[in-house]
């Protein structure tokens, strides 16, 4: 039986051979393009028949090709925040290309991201009629890519900000301001030590608000720019005396002869 998703993958399948088709005709026969959209023609027509073959993961069927048991719709247990993140990962590619920076690139991570969330989110909540095993299969499906990823952009992101910091102040000021934060976390980690019966709830307004106060200070240390680093002149200092070194052993070197000459002479 052709469902509902596998029309839409036999659709950009027949998109794919017209346009591979047309683009052989009109430019002349280059490949390139061509292998392009014949390619994806093939992932369309293995992701159409993969989904015939998984009933567009329906409910089994019964003998007579009616649904086993009707399923109602069941609504999200958490409200997706996947609209608006889109929404703003467009408007950092757009302003990205207005810039010319990394932003594009910044914000077309976040469309991919997104999307990923998003039919993610979309396929555990069609798979049972219980809310909290929706739950459970998008965790288990995304949190093995998620909270390693959420890790990385956290660690440079703080790296990033405290190199700010650490840029804007002065010499004596960054050496203290680094030993500070260090003697911070290792008394809040010895602390925590001690006190393992600490709420989830207070250790996630604890860490919330200290990377609010990391990232706000990053950016003000960004916005304020870095220190003036004083130019060593030690190397070309050095290179200067030795050249004039040399300069007056070879005077010395002309001066020797004429003398010899003079009371060669007398």
């Amino acid at each position: 039986m052709v469902n509902t998703g596998s029309r839409f993958w036999f659709a950009v399948v027949a998109l794919g051979v017209v346009g591979a088709l047309g683009y052989l005709l009109t430019s002349g026969g280059e490949l390139y393009g061509t292998l392009v959209l014949a390619s994806t023609a093939v992932a369309g027509t293995i992701l159409g028949v993969t989904s015939i073959a998984v009933r567009d993961g329906d409910v089994a069927l019964a003998a007579h090709g009616r649904p086993a048991a009707e399923r109602r719709p069941v609504a999200t247990r958490f409200a997706a925040a996947w609209p608006a993140l889109a929404a703003l990962g467009v408007g950092v590619c757009a302003v990205g290309l207005a810039t010319g920076g990394a932003l594009f690139y910044v914000g077309v991570a976040i469309l991919g991201a997104t999307l990923a969330e998003w039919m993610v989110q979309s396929w555990a909540e069609r798979s049972t009629a219980d809310p909290v095993v929706n739950q459970q299969l998008r965790n288990r499906v995304m949190f093995p890519v998620e909270i390693p990823a959420l890790a990385l952009v956290g660690i440079a992101v703080a790296v990033l900000a405290f190199s700010r910091i650490l840029l804007a102040v002065s010499d004596t000021a960054s050496t203290v301001v680094a030993i500070v934060v260090a003697t911070v976390i290792l008394g809040a980690g010895a602390l925590l030590n001690a006190r393992p019966q600490v709420s989830s709830s207070v250790l996630a307004v604890i860490v919330v608000l200290a990377a609010v106060g990391l990232l706000g200070s990053g950016i003000v240390a960004a916005v304020a720019g870095e220190r003036e680093f004083e130019e060593h002149h030690g190397e070309e200092g050095s290179e200067e005396d030795a050249e004039e070194g040399a300069e007056g052993g070879a005077g010395h070197a002309e001066e020797a002869p004429a003398g010899a000459e003079a009371h060669g002479g007398g």
